[in-house]
């Protein structure tokens, strides 16, 4: 137990309540972790050669998953984070020897079943010959990567909130034209409309979003925002500050003027090459040095940044990486952005963000009911892909042309002689505590770079030095389920903001209606307020920030975390009558050690001259090719279903 808790608070904040958790956890573990969690970064970490060091974990460290399909799935597991360090640490060094021949030979083996998995294998129905086959293979123990969601009976009533990937760009025809979306909505027959609830039983009047996103940074009046800020008798409230140029907010005259500027539009420099421009700095150099602003400014927009889609702060990503998510300050380059490609403005403003009740996972569903029909119990209908029961026997039955195989990890892909002239590549993949091989006349490594480097034996030296050059940020996405929100309504708030403790932002939504049901929206009854934590260390340089965000999210047992959470929920609520012991009624984490590409400058258009190292990851080489939505610097559903859509046309030599 760490200096900072003791038995008294544990109890008060719930720790010894019957709630919905994680009976299994051994209460010696309360605590453990929760030093480094909060920490400086070691010394070990600010060397050039830093690398996570991290145990092997067990049952306790995963905790409570929900109920449902997803319960075993909570973000990443126990399990596959052990078998993911296996490889890292040499575990399957030389697996051809050792692994067991399954005596199947496809025509395309997929690693990975995340969205980029998914456009690969889906594009694979399409375009590949009907007597052709494919595996894909997923370390999951459910398909859709980071799209997955959570699920809850609280009170009555079934809830259900996103593990990762969530938020589609609405409507279609607008999206497509700047970038943003993918044709396959209207292949996969999803909706052309939504109905969203409306609340009930409250007497404020509340904007509350249909997304987590929106009113974090690109359109704040999507909520009713309350910012907290420390001071001396524990903190205050300011609601809607962005409203009044943050008169009532605790802060120099300084910072609520560059605060305001950077919000705002603002002249871009005249230059024809303005991203390139923008891709040679940092987001914070463009705000303290093109913008002038205070560095005081960067709190209000780095865990934004980070958990939009820069992964980190914006002391290491490149600004282009900002323009990409709309982000304060580069706005402005959206206008020249649109001129260049035909596109309306007014299309634009028709956009927005919307989510299906488990962020992206009903999206990944819709493809995996396409490819193959009866995986998910029920008809075509929405209602039925997403709260079908998945028949699991059926994902790979052997005879069909798409084959998935959950929780079977792959390890080492080889071919089976010089790449240049081999007719096969060996998959080795670790399933159930053996190895086995399979033969493939192509393979798509739809997995992610961070493992790609390690498993590609024959790999080309360009290759491993572009992927050299990928970074990757750790973030938490913590589901709390939650009796009631009457605190929220008091405080006469939808969302809430701070900026220090645990997480930074949390916010009611308006989910959508389907079928007539839809989860409550009522002060007095229960709902999943969902926290994106980023693991932010400004100062240190990008791959050992990087690595030390990951040694934090790790470290901590599910109970420690728990004791944060709960901590930090009671200091923002407590005074509107909120109680951690009675009002949360389950926690669910989702842990994602490399849930985000974090770009640097000249990760779009390359540094000197040199082609950026993303090109070069695209290629590919011999049988393999590589698609993987970290190619575009937007870890986003519809850029992983393109690149996966792309790499697997060039395994089929349709490109």
């Amino acid at each position: 137990m760490d200096k900072h808790t003791n038995n008294r608070e544990l109890d008060e904040l719930g720790l010894s309540a019957d709630i919905t958790r994680r009976d299994f956890i051994n209460t010696g573990l309360i605590g453990s972790g929760a030093a480094l969690l909060g920490m400086q970064a070691p010394g070990l970490l600010r060397t050039a050669s830093a690398q996570a060091v991290l145990p092997h974990v067990g049952e306790d460290w995963t905790g409570y998953g929900g109920v449902g399909d997803y319960a075993r799935a909570n973000g990443n597991t126990a399990e596959v984070v052990n078998a993911a360090h296996g490889i890292r640490d040499g575990r399957y060094q030389s697996p051809v020897r050792d692994a067991e021949d399954s005596g199947e030979t496809f025509d395309m083996v997929i690693v990975g079943g995340g969205f980029a998995g998914l456009g690969a294998a889906y594009t694979f129905t399409r375009e590949a010959e009907k007597n052709q086959t494919c595996l894909l293979l997923d370390n999951h123990s459910i398909f859709g990567g980071e799209a997955k969601q959570n699920e809850f009976e609280v009170d009555g009533f079934h809830l259900t909130a996103p593990q990762g990937s969530n938020g589609m760009i609405w409507p279609p025809k607008f999206a497509e034209k700047y970038g943003l979306f993918h044709r396959y909505w209207y292949d996969l027959g999803l909706p052309d409309s939504f109905e969203f609830q409306e609340i009930t039983g409250s007497q404020q009047q509340l904007a509350i979003p249909v997304d987590h996103y929106t009113s974090m940074y690109s359109s704040r009046s999507e909520a009713t925002t309350g910012y907290f800020f420390d001071n001396d008798q524990g903190g205050e409230w300011v609601i809607n500050p962005w409203a009044n140029d943050f008169r009532d907010a605790p802060l120099t005259d300084k910072v609520k003027q560059d605060l305001v500027r950077l919000e705002n539009y603002y002249t871009p420099p005249e230059r024809d090459d303005w991203e390139p421009w923008l891709d040679s700095m940092t987001y914070r150099d463009f705000i303290t040095e093109e913008l002038a602003c205070s560095p005081q400014v960067m709190p209000f927009v780095d865990k934004a940044f980070a958990v939009s889609g820069g992964g980190l702060g914006g002391d290491q990503v490149s600004a282009y990486t900002a323009f990409d998510f709309y982000l304060p300050g580069v706005r402005a380059y959206t206008d020249r952005y649109y001129e260049a490609r035909d596109i309306d403005p007014a299309d634009v403003h028709q956009v927005m963000l919307v989510s299906w009740p488990g962020g992206n996972t009903g999206t990944a569903r819709h493809f995996i009911k396409a490819m193959i029909p009866d995986s998910i119990a029920g008809g075509r209908e929405l209602k039925d892909v997403l709260w079908g029961k998945v028949n699991w026997q059926v994902l790979d039955r052997p005879g069909q042309q798409v084959r998935i195989r959950l929780e079977a990890t792959a390890v080492h892909v080889e071919h089976n002689g010089t790449p240049d002239s081999s007719e096969f590549v060996n998959v080795i993949y670790h399933k159930g505590g053996r190895l086995y091989r399979v033969k493939a006349r192509s393979v798509v490594m739809a997995s992610g770079g961070w493992v790609n480097r390690y498993i590609l034996r024959d790999q080309p030296e360009s290759l491993r030095d572009a992927y050299a050059q990928f970074y990757h940020a750790p973030i938490l996405t913590v589901n709390v389920a939650v009796r009631n929100w009457q605190f929220m309504e008091r405080l006469g708030i939808s969302a809430a903001q701070w900026f220090s403790g645990f997480g930074w932002y949390t916010n009611l939504r308006r989910q959508m209606v389907i079928d007539g049901k839809v989860d409550p929206l009522d002060p007095a009854k229960p709902t999943v307020l969902t926290f994106y934590v980023p693991y932010l260390n400004p100062g240190i340089p990008l791959k050992e920030q990087t690595v030390l965000g990951r040694n934090q999210l790790f470290a901590g047992s599910y109970r420690s975390i728990e004791i944060q959470v709960r901590r930090q929920m009671q200091k923002l609520f407590g005074m509107a009558g909120f109680d951690a012991k009675q009002d949360i009624a389950a926690i669910v984490l989702n842990r994602w050690g490399h849930a985000y590409i974090a770009p640097q400058p000249g990760f779009y258009f390359g540094n000197n001259g040199a082609p950026a190292p993303r090109e070069v990851v695209r290629e590919g080489y011999g049988r393999v090719t590589i698609g993987h939505s970290e190619l575009t610097g937007q870890q986003l559903w519809s850029r992983g279903i393109e690149e996966g859509e792309r790499a697997a046309r060039q395994a089929l030599g349709l490109i």
